[in-house]
């Protein structure tokens, strides 16, 4: 008669045993050591703003919202009280970072943030937008987009003052719209100004590549171009658009204190109607062999162009 072996022997042994009994010890043990990492368990509710997830599913943004991303972004987003955010993601490492920008904010925002969610890098890999991988940095926001202000409220506000105005002519590429936003902070533009139609939404794509200027550069949104040039030229604001063949330079910009320039999109460039309703046509002289800039790059170099002489 044989001996049964000690239960202990077969535990060790599992990873060798070919019976059903022995498989699944094995791998119940491997589940064991896999649900959860060292610096996960030591750091787990360390602090009152975070939690930590195990790995799963991508996240999804809350209805209506969206993801932004990148340090700048989401730092940006965390610091604006106009911001509502739905939770906060973050890999451990980057959980320092907004950890500490939390306890930098006044207590009315610290204390109106959601939850820091710590969880895998892998996790939040697997978060795209359209169909592209996100360049996070380890950092996501779930938003809602901000209320669009009131053109009537925007121009109330500045009074007689002078101001710089960006307004967009059908452009629909965010990363463009983004990086005129970008440009747009840098230079002090009062507020950008889109139609609601054949412009993008806010988006994580938009916000990333703004660079936290979303926050800070009111995006107003419109009905009308047109009805809104006219507007803006009987509060006396000079309209100007980027035109290739326009008549006058990009330098002369300067000498108008309340100045909209208008940016027409890639390829199609101005409509007909805008160019006719703008005061003036200014061109960016470029080398005769260069076909044209990026759209972008021609707003900032517009808007510099523009700044006014002390």
């Amino acid at each position: 008669m044989r001996l049964k072996k000690p239960a202990r022997f077969c535990q060790q042994r599992s990873h060798f045993m070919t019976s059903k009994t022995g498989k699944k010890l094995y791998q119940s043990q491997k589940r064991l050591t896999r649900s959860r990492s060292p610096r996960q368990e030591l750091h787990a509710g360390q602090n009152k703003h975070s939690a930590t997830k195990p790995f799963r599913n991508a996240p999804k943004p809350p209805p209506n919202g969206f993801f932004i991303w990148g340090r700048h972004a989401v730092l940006a987003a965390l610091a604006n009280p106009k911001r509502r955010m739905a939770t906060l993601y973050a890999t451990f490492d980057a959980a320092k970072d907004l950890q500490q920008a939390i306890t930098t904010l006044p207590s009315s925002r610290s204390t109106d943030l959601p939850p820091l969610v710590i969880t895998e890098l892998q996790r939040l890999d697997r978060i795209t937008t359209n169909g592209d991988k996100a360049v996070h940095q380890g950092m996501f926001a779930a938003v809602w987009p901000l209320d669009p202000p009131q053109l009537d409220d925007v121009l109330a506000n500045a009074g007689r003052a002078p101001l710089r105005l960006i307004l967009l002519d059908q452009l629909s590429d965010p990363r463009n719209i983004g990086a005129i936003m970008r440009s747009a902070h840098a230079f002090g533009v009062t507020a950008m100004i889109a139609t609601h139609r054949n412009a993008p939404e806010e988006s994580g794509t938009l916000a990333r590549t703004a660079t936290g200027a979303l926050e800070h550069v009111p995006l107003v949104r419109v009905v009308n171009l047109a009805r809104t040039i006219k507007k803006l030229q009987a509060a006396d604001i000079t309209v100007a658009g980027l035109a290739g063949n326009g008549a006058m330079g990009v330098r002369s910009l300067s000498q108008f204190p309340r100045l909209a320039i208008v940016m027409g999109a890639e390829g199609p460039g101005l409509r007909r109607l805008t160019r006719n309703l703008c005061d003036h046509l200014v061109r960016i002289e470029i080398d005769n062999d260069a076909d044209s800039l990026n759209v972008s790059n021609a707003a900032a170099i517009a808007l510099y162009a523009s700044r006014m002489k002390a």
